[in-house]
């Protein structure tokens, strides 16, 4: 029973976040990027200088950062939300961080899918949200610094 409470939400969060992120948030990205692709290839001479390509690189930068920092806390969210009910003292632990890494990983998974490969920066951001689960689950106190807002709500402190 207490399983079903840890993994239904869950679920359901899970579900939020990939239909949403999916439907708003993706379409908005891939509008800015193909604004910059049109900015770099336009053949206006010098129009095409330095100064465009510098912005378009670092809005691509923004760009990845704010979508790290966004898809990051699902996964910062993922690892809080399994060790408080791994830390009760009737459940095995390693069944909550196992379902939570599968949960995450599939919601992260249908995001990426829905985005269109642009480059480089264009996955980066998906691919190192994946990877922080794994990293916060060895190692909880880096949220610390990026994520302490999230560890408020969430009521964990360590």
């Amino acid at each position: 029973m207490l399983y079903i409470k840890f993994a239904l939400p869950f679920i359901l969060w899970a579900w939020v976040l990939s239909s949403s992120y999916s439907r708003y948030i993706v379409p908005r990205v891939l509008s800015v990027y193909d604004l910059l692709e049109g900015l770099e290839n336009k053949k206006s001479g010098k129009t095409r200088s330095l100064h465009v390509q510098g912005t378009s690189f670092l809005l691509r930068i923004v760009l990845f950062f704010t979508q790290m920092y966004v898809l990051t806390a699902w996964s910062a969210y993922s690892v809080l939300r399994a060790m408080r009910f791994a830390q009760l003292p009737e459940t095995k632990g390693w069944i909550y961080y196992l379902s939570a890494f599968f949960i995450c990983e599939g919601a992260l998974g249908v995001v990426a899918r829905k985005e269109e490969y642009r480059g480089f920066f264009s996955i980066l951001h998906t691919i190192m949200a994946m990877g922080f689960y794994v990293i916060f689950a060895f190692n909880p106190y880096l949220m610390k610094n990026s994520y302490a807002w999230l560890m408020r709500v969430m009521g964990m402190n360590f």
